[in-house]
Protein backbone atom coordinates (compact mmCIF):
# COMPACT_ATOMS: atom_id res chain seq x y z
CA UNK A 1 0.00 0.00 0.00
CA UNK A 2 1.60 3.34 -0.79
CA UNK A 3 2.92 5.61 1.71
CA UNK A 4 0.83 8.20 -0.39
CA UNK A 5 -2.65 6.74 -0.21
CA UNK A 6 -4.86 10.01 1.29
CA UNK A 7 -8.77 9.42 1.71
CA UNK A 8 -11.18 12.27 2.51
CA UNK A 9 -13.98 11.40 5.29
CA UNK A 10 -16.77 13.33 6.68
CA UNK A 11 -19.57 13.09 8.64
CA UNK A 12 -22.76 14.82 7.73
CA UNK A 13 -25.41 15.49 10.42
CA UNK A 14 -28.61 17.68 10.29
CA UNK A 15 -26.47 20.82 11.93
CA UNK A 16 -22.97 19.75 10.73
CA UNK A 17 -20.79 18.49 8.53
CA UNK A 18 -17.51 17.40 9.93
CA UNK A 19 -14.43 16.71 7.22
CA UNK A 20 -10.81 15.21 7.92
CA UNK A 21 -8.40 13.40 5.99
CA UNK A 22 -6.85 10.21 6.97
CA UNK A 23 -3.92 7.85 5.81
CA UNK A 24 -2.58 4.48 6.97
CA UNK A 25 -0.12 5.10 9.70
CA UNK A 26 -1.43 9.21 10.31
CA UNK A 27 -5.40 8.53 11.37
CA UNK A 28 -7.61 10.94 11.03
CA UNK A 29 -6.31 14.95 10.15
CA UNK A 30 -7.12 18.18 9.03
CA UNK A 31 -10.35 17.52 11.04
CA UNK A 32 -12.64 20.53 10.35
CA UNK A 33 -16.12 21.13 11.26
CA UNK A 34 -18.99 23.81 9.09
CA UNK A 35 -22.60 24.61 10.08
CA UNK A 36 -24.81 23.68 7.62
CA UNK A 37 -26.95 26.50 7.66
CA UNK A 38 -24.10 28.41 5.93
CA UNK A 39 -24.05 26.32 2.84
CA UNK A 40 -26.64 25.53 0.31
CA UNK A 41 -25.40 21.82 -0.24
CA UNK A 42 -23.39 19.30 0.60
CA UNK A 43 -21.42 19.60 -2.41
CA UNK A 44 -20.75 23.51 -1.89
CA UNK A 45 -19.62 22.00 1.90
CA UNK A 46 -16.99 20.02 0.33
CA UNK A 47 -15.48 22.77 -2.35
CA UNK A 48 -14.85 24.46 0.75
CA UNK A 49 -12.93 21.83 2.31
CA UNK A 50 -11.08 21.23 -0.74
CA UNK A 51 -10.21 24.95 -1.18
CA UNK A 52 -7.38 24.65 1.53
CA UNK A 53 -3.86 24.79 0.24
CA UNK A 54 -1.78 21.68 0.06
CA UNK A 55 -4.66 19.37 0.06
CA UNK A 56 -3.29 15.82 -1.31
CA UNK A 57 -4.56 13.74 -4.05
CA UNK A 58 -7.20 12.04 -2.91
CA UNK A 59 -7.21 8.56 -3.21
CA UNK A 60 -11.03 7.84 -2.22
CA UNK A 61 -13.85 9.07 -0.02
CA UNK A 62 -16.45 8.10 2.49
CA UNK A 63 -18.79 10.49 3.65
CA UNK A 64 -21.25 9.63 6.54
CA UNK A 65 -25.11 11.02 6.39
CA UNK A 66 -27.57 11.54 8.56
CA UNK A 67 -30.25 9.82 6.61
CA UNK A 68 -31.39 6.95 4.44
CA UNK A 69 -29.04 5.69 1.85
CA UNK A 70 -29.79 3.38 -1.03
CA UNK A 71 -27.60 2.45 -4.16
CA UNK A 72 -25.38 5.59 -3.97
CA UNK A 73 -28.00 8.09 -3.41
CA UNK A 74 -28.35 9.71 0.03
CA UNK A 75 -31.49 12.18 1.37
CA UNK A 76 -30.83 13.78 4.90
CA UNK A 77 -33.58 13.16 7.18
CA UNK A 78 -33.50 16.72 8.84
CA UNK A 79 -32.04 18.61 5.99
CA UNK A 80 -33.11 19.27 2.56
CA UNK A 81 -30.09 18.05 0.97
CA UNK A 82 -29.33 14.90 -1.38
CA UNK A 83 -27.16 13.65 -3.73
CA UNK A 84 -25.09 10.84 -5.36
CA UNK A 85 -21.93 9.19 -4.83
CA UNK A 86 -20.61 10.06 -8.27
CA UNK A 87 -21.54 13.70 -8.27
CA UNK A 88 -19.70 13.89 -4.89
CA UNK A 89 -17.00 12.18 -6.21
CA UNK A 90 -16.71 14.71 -9.13
CA UNK A 91 -16.56 17.78 -6.49
CA UNK A 92 -13.64 16.06 -4.40
CA UNK A 93 -11.35 15.69 -7.73
CA UNK A 94 -10.82 11.90 -6.78
CA UNK A 95 -8.15 10.26 -8.51
CA UNK A 96 -8.48 8.12 -11.43
CA UNK A 97 -9.47 4.72 -10.23
CA UNK A 98 -11.06 6.24 -7.07
CA UNK A 99 -14.48 6.07 -5.51
CA UNK A 100 -16.79 7.88 -2.92
CA UNK A 101 -18.71 6.11 -0.74
CA UNK A 102 -21.48 7.23 1.42
CA UNK A 103 -23.19 5.39 4.53
CA UNK A 104 -25.66 6.20 6.75
CA UNK A 105 -24.01 8.02 9.77
CA UNK A 106 -24.96 5.44 12.73
CA UNK A 107 -23.50 2.75 10.60
CA UNK A 108 -20.22 5.11 10.65
CA UNK A 109 -20.14 4.94 14.28
CA UNK A 110 -20.36 1.04 13.90
CA UNK A 111 -17.62 0.87 11.84
CA UNK A 112 -15.48 3.16 14.73
CA UNK A 113 -16.02 0.84 17.59
CA UNK A 114 -12.99 -0.81 17.02
CA UNK A 115 -10.96 2.06 17.16
CA UNK A 116 -12.50 4.06 19.90
CA UNK A 117 -10.17 5.29 22.80
CA UNK A 118 -11.13 5.81 26.22
CA UNK A 119 -11.12 9.29 25.65
CA UNK A 120 -13.97 9.03 23.37
CA UNK A 121 -16.41 6.91 25.54
CA UNK A 122 -17.64 6.90 29.12
CA UNK A 123 -18.96 3.84 31.04
CA UNK A 124 -22.56 3.77 31.98
CA UNK A 125 -22.67 0.45 33.52
CA UNK A 126 -19.50 -2.63 33.31
CA UNK A 127 -21.68 -5.34 32.42
CA UNK A 128 -20.38 -8.97 31.14
CA UNK A 129 -18.82 -8.68 27.35
CA UNK A 130 -20.11 -11.95 25.38
CA UNK A 131 -20.48 -12.57 21.56
CA UNK A 132 -19.58 -10.63 18.92
CA UNK A 133 -22.13 -7.89 18.14
CA UNK A 134 -22.75 -4.47 19.02
CA UNK A 135 -24.84 -1.80 18.80
CA UNK A 136 -25.27 1.93 18.51
CA UNK A 137 -27.53 4.20 19.12
CA UNK A 138 -27.64 7.75 18.06
CA UNK A 139 -29.80 10.14 19.47
CA UNK A 140 -29.69 14.01 18.68
CA UNK A 141 -31.39 16.02 15.73
CA UNK A 142 -33.05 12.27 15.01
CA UNK A 143 -32.93 8.97 15.84
CA UNK A 144 -31.29 5.72 14.61
CA UNK A 145 -28.93 2.64 15.66
CA UNK A 146 -26.68 0.47 13.65
CA UNK A 147 -25.79 -2.95 14.53
CA UNK A 148 -22.04 -3.98 13.89
CA UNK A 149 -20.73 -7.63 14.34
CA UNK A 150 -16.73 -7.45 13.60
CA UNK A 151 -15.83 -5.73 10.86
CA UNK A 152 -19.50 -6.15 9.59
CA UNK A 153 -22.15 -2.95 10.40
CA UNK A 154 -25.89 -3.16 9.02
CA UNK A 155 -27.59 0.08 8.54
CA UNK A 156 -31.29 0.85 9.92
CA UNK A 157 -33.64 3.38 10.12
CA UNK A 158 -35.20 2.16 13.33
CA UNK A 159 -36.21 5.99 13.86
CA UNK A 160 -38.95 5.98 11.52
CA UNK A 161 -40.29 2.44 12.88
CA UNK A 162 -43.32 2.61 15.75
CA UNK A 163 -42.53 2.91 19.27
CA UNK A 164 -43.07 -0.19 20.86
CA UNK A 165 -46.16 -1.61 22.91
CA UNK A 166 -44.59 -1.08 26.20
CA UNK A 167 -43.46 2.44 25.88
CA UNK A 168 -47.35 3.04 24.22
CA UNK A 169 -48.69 1.70 26.90
CA UNK A 170 -46.16 3.82 29.68
CA UNK A 171 -47.14 6.78 27.36
CA UNK A 172 -51.05 6.39 27.92
CA UNK A 173 -50.38 5.77 31.83
CA UNK A 174 -48.42 9.22 31.84
CA UNK A 175 -50.43 11.13 29.90
CA UNK A 176 -54.29 10.13 30.37
CA UNK A 177 -54.77 9.42 26.66
CA UNK A 178 -53.52 8.12 23.58
CA UNK A 179 -50.11 9.19 22.64
CA UNK A 180 -50.86 9.99 19.14
CA UNK A 181 -48.51 12.68 18.66
CA UNK A 182 -45.69 9.77 19.21
CA UNK A 183 -46.59 7.60 16.12
CA UNK A 184 -42.82 6.72 15.83
CA UNK A 185 -39.61 6.11 17.51
CA UNK A 186 -37.88 9.56 16.68
CA UNK A 187 -41.00 11.57 17.58
CA UNK A 188 -40.28 10.83 21.13
CA UNK A 189 -36.12 9.91 21.26
CA UNK A 190 -34.72 13.42 19.72
CA UNK A 191 -34.08 16.92 20.37
CA UNK A 192 -38.02 17.46 19.07
CA UNK A 193 -39.42 14.68 21.20
CA UNK A 194 -37.59 15.89 24.16
CA UNK A 195 -39.42 19.12 24.01
CA UNK A 196 -42.76 17.31 22.52
CA UNK A 197 -43.16 15.43 25.41
CA UNK A 198 -42.39 17.79 28.15
CA UNK A 199 -45.64 20.26 27.00
CA UNK A 200 -47.37 16.66 26.80
CA UNK A 201 -46.66 16.27 30.67
CA UNK A 202 -46.70 20.14 31.86
CA UNK A 203 -48.68 21.73 29.29
CA UNK A 204 -45.70 24.30 29.29
CA UNK A 205 -43.45 24.79 25.71
CA UNK A 206 -40.25 24.54 25.58
CA UNK A 207 -37.71 26.31 23.04
CA UNK A 208 -34.93 23.56 23.15
CA UNK A 209 -33.62 20.01 24.73
CA UNK A 210 -30.89 21.79 26.18
CA UNK A 211 -33.17 24.77 27.84
CA UNK A 212 -35.42 21.46 29.22
CA UNK A 213 -32.17 20.29 30.26
CA UNK A 214 -30.44 23.50 31.97
CA UNK A 215 -33.94 23.77 33.91
CA UNK A 216 -33.48 20.43 35.45
CA UNK A 217 -29.88 21.21 36.38
CA UNK A 218 -30.98 24.39 37.71
CA UNK A 219 -33.67 23.00 39.93
CA UNK A 220 -34.52 19.18 40.45
CA UNK A 221 -37.64 20.06 41.53
CA UNK A 222 -39.47 21.93 38.13
CA UNK A 223 -41.18 20.52 35.40
CA UNK A 224 -38.34 20.15 33.23
CA UNK A 225 -36.78 17.77 36.01
CA UNK A 226 -40.10 15.85 35.64
CA UNK A 227 -39.74 15.53 31.88
CA UNK A 228 -36.10 14.02 32.19
CA UNK A 229 -36.42 11.66 34.91
CA UNK A 230 -39.62 10.37 32.77
CA UNK A 231 -37.92 10.25 29.49
CA UNK A 232 -34.59 8.72 30.99
CA UNK A 233 -37.06 6.04 32.08
CA UNK A 234 -38.87 5.76 28.43
CA UNK A 235 -35.47 5.92 27.32
CA UNK A 236 -34.37 2.73 29.45
CA UNK A 237 -37.78 0.77 28.07
CA UNK A 238 -36.64 1.46 24.91
CA UNK A 239 -33.24 -0.07 25.61
CA UNK A 240 -34.87 -3.24 26.69
CA UNK A 241 -36.73 -3.70 23.36
CA UNK A 242 -33.50 -2.64 21.02
CA UNK A 243 -31.55 -5.79 23.61
CA UNK A 244 -34.18 -8.05 22.58
CA UNK A 245 -33.87 -7.05 18.84
CA UNK A 246 -29.86 -6.95 18.45
CA UNK A 247 -28.57 -9.09 21.35
CA UNK A 248 -25.68 -6.27 21.75
CA UNK A 249 -23.61 -8.57 24.20
CA UNK A 250 -20.47 -6.33 23.33
CA UNK A 251 -22.43 -3.55 24.38
CA UNK A 252 -24.74 -0.92 23.43
CA UNK A 253 -23.24 2.39 23.10
CA UNK A 254 -25.31 5.89 23.03
CA UNK A 255 -24.13 8.41 21.12
CA UNK A 256 -25.39 12.33 20.23
CA UNK A 257 -26.19 15.35 21.98
CA UNK A 258 -29.44 14.66 23.21
CA UNK A 259 -27.73 11.10 24.50
CA UNK A 260 -25.18 13.04 26.41
CA UNK A 261 -27.19 15.18 27.44
CA UNK A 262 -29.28 13.07 29.55
CA UNK A 263 -27.05 10.33 30.16
CA UNK A 264 -24.21 12.71 31.67
CA UNK A 265 -26.89 13.82 34.52
CA UNK A 266 -27.84 12.21 37.53
CA UNK A 267 -30.79 10.96 34.95
CA UNK A 268 -28.65 8.05 34.16
CA UNK A 269 -29.71 6.22 37.61
CA UNK A 270 -33.23 6.76 36.56
CA UNK A 271 -32.58 5.11 33.25
CA UNK A 272 -30.52 2.66 34.22
CA UNK A 273 -32.79 1.35 37.09
CA UNK A 274 -36.04 1.27 33.67
CA UNK A 275 -32.91 -1.01 31.18
CA UNK A 276 -31.52 -3.43 34.28
CA UNK A 277 -35.44 -3.82 35.36
CA UNK A 278 -35.88 -7.36 37.19
CA UNK A 279 -38.29 -10.26 35.60
CA UNK A 280 -38.30 -12.51 32.71
CA UNK A 281 -35.47 -13.58 30.56
CA UNK A 282 -35.11 -10.18 29.04
CA UNK A 283 -33.58 -8.48 32.26
CA UNK A 284 -31.09 -10.85 33.03
CA UNK A 285 -29.84 -10.24 29.57
CA UNK A 286 -30.39 -6.43 30.25
CA UNK A 287 -28.62 -7.23 33.23
CA UNK A 288 -25.38 -8.45 31.70
CA UNK A 289 -24.84 -5.99 28.67
CA UNK A 290 -22.40 -3.71 29.23
CA UNK A 291 -23.48 -0.12 28.49
CA UNK A 292 -21.67 2.89 26.75
CA UNK A 293 -21.15 6.48 25.71
CA UNK A 294 -19.66 8.27 22.98
CA UNK A 295 -18.86 11.48 23.88
CA UNK A 296 -16.71 12.18 20.55
CA UNK A 297 -19.05 13.98 18.45
CA UNK A 298 -15.95 13.28 15.96
CA UNK A 299 -16.45 9.37 16.41
CA UNK A 300 -18.02 9.28 13.13
CA UNK A 301 -15.59 10.52 10.56
CA UNK A 302 -13.18 7.60 12.16
CA UNK A 303 -15.77 4.97 10.96
CA UNK A 304 -16.06 6.85 7.67
CA UNK A 305 -12.22 6.99 7.27
CA UNK A 306 -11.83 3.18 8.11
CA UNK A 307 -14.13 2.28 5.42
CA UNK A 308 -12.26 4.95 2.61
CA UNK A 309 -8.74 3.28 3.78
CA UNK A 310 -10.29 -0.36 3.45
CA UNK A 311 -11.67 0.20 0.00
CA UNK A 312 -8.88 2.31 -1.38
CA UNK A 313 -6.35 -0.41 -0.10
CA UNK A 314 -8.24 -2.48 -2.09
CA UNK A 315 -8.74 -0.67 -4.86
CA UNK A 316 -4.72 0.37 -4.83
CA UNK A 317 -4.30 -3.91 -4.66
CA UNK A 318 -5.68 -4.39 -7.70
CA UNK A 319 -3.65 -1.64 -9.35
CA UNK A 320 -0.53 -3.31 -8.91
CA UNK A 321 0.89 -5.58 -11.83
CA UNK A 322 0.39 -9.42 -11.06
CA UNK A 323 3.03 -11.12 -9.32
CA UNK A 324 5.10 -7.87 -8.47
CA UNK A 325 5.32 -4.74 -6.59
CA UNK A 326 4.23 -1.56 -7.68
CA UNK A 327 7.46 0.89 -8.16
CA UNK A 328 8.75 3.51 -5.43
CA UNK A 329 8.08 6.79 -6.51
CA UNK A 330 11.05 9.17 -5.80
Amino acid sequence: MGAELTVLAGDVGGSRTRLALAAPGVGVTALQSFSNDSFASLEDVLRAYCAQPGLPPLAGACLAVAGPVRDGHFELSNRNWSGRAEELAAVLGLQPGAKAQIINDLAALGHALQVLIPGQLASLRPGRQSGAQALVAGIGTGFNVAASCGEETLEAELGHAALPQPLVHRLEQLLKRAPTEFCSVESLFSGHGLVRIHQALSGSAASSAEGISAAYLADPHSSEARTIGEWAQLLGLLAREMTALYMPGQGMFFAGSVARGILNTPARDLFLSSYTAPGSKLGQICGDTPLWLIKDDAAGVSGAARVALRAAAAEDALSRPMGGKAQEQN
